[in-house]
């Protein structure tokens, strides 16, 4: 049995993220490496198209790792005390882990995202549920 329990991340958050994500994907540190990854690709003889591709992916694998942050930034101490209410040590930490990874949102017409935490148990869910 699983429960879900949803929660908002505001509009003025995720815009703040959204600007954020985009600046880091065009300035500084990723865009030199985004240009060393292009020249590798081109000395290795890889057609542009799929170095396109390749880039395409990465941004996308990026921007979920940074998203993922930000679940648990916005999030992550209401899981803690939730998860330490029922388990400790490695185990909690693992589970916090898999709520976090496992976290589904959906953007609202308002720019705020919906995101689902899928628990396991109902004390738990309840607990977050009732966090600030």
């Amino acid at each position: 049995m699983t429960i879900s329990v949803q929660k908002t991340i505001p509009a003025s958050r995720m815009r703040q993220f959204n600007q954020m994500v985009d600046r880091w994907l065009e300035e500084g540190p990723i865009k030199l490496a985004t240009n060393a990854t292009i020249t590798a690709l081109d000395n290795a003889g890889i057609p542009k198209d799929e170095q396109v591709a390749i880039i395409e992916d990465r941004n996308i694998i990026m921007k979920h790792n940074m998203r993922l942050g930000l679940i648990s930034e916005v999030f992550a101490k209401s899981l803690e005390a939730a998860v330490h209410s029922f388990r400790s040590g490695s185990e909690a930490q693992d589970e916090i882990a898999r709520l976090i990874v496992t976290a589904v949102g959906i953007r609202q017409q308002d720019d705020s995202e919906l995101v689902t935490f899928v628990f396991l148990t109902q004390s738990e869910a309840d607990a977050f549920d009732a966090a600030p």
